[in-house]
């Protein structure tokens, strides 16, 4: 069998094994759930009988720009969870820490390896914002000041408050449950 034979019926064999990888895998896609949507999830019934409103208040300290977006993505998750178990969403959010230096229209300029994580957690927070039920983004002024940071630093929505411990205080006694992201 000549060179050029054999390279024919080795290329042959492997679009063979392709195709019936191809064959194989669109056998189970089609014979399983065609989207994640598809599979029942899980309720919160137990926990949430007699609750109409979720009362949140996200005390956020987590400065890595990775896992907070990631969190971002599990809160989001939380506030459509609830509505979906008919429970209407009540949050807040408490900056502090080191995750105050996320949150400025500088950010992204000052740490350029983070910088689109950082511009998407800027906007993820602006879409979290014009949710209904998202009432507040606070960013305590004592983490603010030690980090050289004004309100008219900050991107909007966030709002700059004397201190995020006293906001917790009183938002606990509003009924808010304080869920640290840290």
């Amino acid at each position: 069998m000549s060179f050029t034979s054999r390279m024919f019926v080795i290329v042959h064999k492997e679009e063979m094994l392709m195709r019936r990888l191809t064959l194989g895998l669109m056998v189970m896609l089609l014979a399983g759930p065609t989207v994640a949507g598809d599979v029942p999830r899980p309720d919160d019934s137990h926990a949430l009988q007699g609750i109409e409103e979720g009362r949140i208040l996200w005390d956020v300290t987590l400065s890595d720009p990775d896992a907070l977006l990631a969190r971002l993505g599990v809160i989001e998750q939380t506030y459509r969870d609830l509505e979906r178990q008919g429970v209407t969403p009540r949050m807040v959010f408490g900056f502090r820490g080191g995750a105050v230096r996320l949150l400025t229209r500088d950010a992204a300029e000052r740490d350029i390896d983070n910088a689109q994580t950082i511009l998407e957690i800027q906007t993820k927070l602006a879409e979290l914002h014009a949710l209904d039920g998202i009432d507040r983004m606070e960013v305590c002024s004592i983490a603010s000041r030690r980090a050289g940071i004004t309100q008219a630093d900050l991107v909007e929505p966030l709002v700059e408050v004397g201190n995020t411990f006293v906001s917790a205080a009183a938002y606990a006694q509003r009924g808010y449950t304080k869920i640290k992201i840290d």
